[in-house]
């Protein structure tokens, strides 16, 4: 077990907290080992480093967020993201404090690196939360208004966002009936939508669809974006290619003709030095600058995702041809598919007729 040690942390000013600054982050893909783990490490580690306070919040069963972060299974039993559904009658406490030596701040911000909390991840969290909602649905919880699992997890949130600036979510690669991920939108005011290839495209496409019938008005919506991370360089000569596009990946060029300023044009390149377990930890990475241009684009303001895609529909169905375009060409053997017919062994084929009489041979006398 891993020493506790008591260490303070302040509430935010009370006109930041007023304003409602801090910000919620989730990284999301229905498609699992596209790098979302890993993308919301680097972010909040890069906000860290630009003097931030960030809460990393484990909201994947699978707990990868939390392991890489230090926390074994068998830690923090009692302060984990399940018992927040388990015990709905406590009041939110804070979380745990994680120190990390050598942590370096980035150059130029005038900032020293800021704190680092962990809401730590569960894999009985999202049966605990269904159990929950139920109660909540029916109206079992005494003392308690009539609330939605939405707004009991807000209620924790609203208490975590005194304390930091910004709260990064690690999603599971999971959509319908998962309640965690069902939580997670409704909390966020930004998603991540990490990409390696096309198959991760195809899971960002079930979230998009998947998330117009979790809202009612697109305004409620969180605002997304893009990034190509793991991604790998075209293997053909692609030929003349604009200086701003950094990607020299076919996947990337039709997404960013599709979705404009919602897709990041700095990537991380799939590459044994990226596979860190604490990404953009000290020295620049690549994940440096692709955290640095979400930040960008989240604070510069760029309108909103869903209000995009209505407006571009035409544009959007043009892209989704050509991915599917390059899908075929990308495939090295096109497969013949052929009914098959089946051919019982004679053994099989004696065991499936029905039993019959022995035959008796009659015989006559004269």
């Amino acid at each position: 077990m891993k020493k506790m040690i008591r260490t303070r942390i302040e509430e935010l000013p009370d006109e930041q907290q007023q304003q409602q600054q801090t910000k919620v982050i989730a990284v999301m893909n229905n498609k699992g080992g596209c790098g979302k783990t890993t993308t919301a490490l680097a972010l909040g580690m890069y906000l860290i480093r630009t003097g931030n306070k960030v809460l990393f919040w484990d909201n994947d069963p699978q707990c990868n967020l939390t392991q890489r972060l230090g926390l074994g299974d068998g830690e923090l039993i009692d302060k984990r993201l399940d018992s927040i559904f388990r015990n709905f009658e406590t009041k939110p406490g804070l979380s745990h404090i994680v120190e990390f030596k050598g942590l370096q701040r980035i150059h130029k911000t005038g900032r020293k690196s800021g704190k680092v909390g962990i809401m730590a991840g569960s894999r009985d969290a999202e049966i605990d939360a269904n159990a929950l909602e139920e109660k909540l649905r029916q109206g079992k919880l005494i003392g308690r208004k009539r609330i939605t699992i939405f707004d009991f997890f807000n209620e924790h949130l609203d208490f975590y966002k005194r304390f930091y600036d910004y709260i990064v979510i690690d999603t599971a690669p999971a959509l319908e009936g998962n309640l965690l991920n069902r939580i997670a939108i409704n909390c966020t005011d930004e998603i991540i939508y990490p990409i390696d290839g096309l198959e991760a495209i195809l899971g960002v496409k079930s979230i998009l669809e998947w998330m117009k019938g979790e809202f009612r008005s697109d305004e409620k919506i969180p605002n997304g974006l893009f990034a190509m991370v793991k991604y790998q360089k075209d293997t053909k000569n692609i030929g003349q290619v604009d200086s701003a596009i950094y990607l020299r990946n076919s996947v990337y060029r039709i997404l960013k003709h599709s979705y404009g300023v919602f897709v990041c044009d700095k990537g991380v390149l799939e590459s044994r030095k990226m596979r860190s377990s604490l990404p953009g930890f000290g020295a620049k990475t690549q994940y440096t600058y692709l955290c640095e241009e979400i930040m960008k684009k989240i604070n510069n303001g760029r309108g909103k995702l869903f209000s995009y895609i209505t407006d571009n529909a035409e544009l959007i169905q043009a892209g989704d041809l050509e991915l599917a375009i390059l899908e075929k060409k990308m495939r090295k053997k096109n497969p013949t598919f052929k009914k098959p017919i089946y051919i019982p062994t004679l053994r099989a084929v004696r065991q499936s007729l029905p039993p019959t009489s022995e035959l008796v041979e009659e015989s006559t006398t004269e």
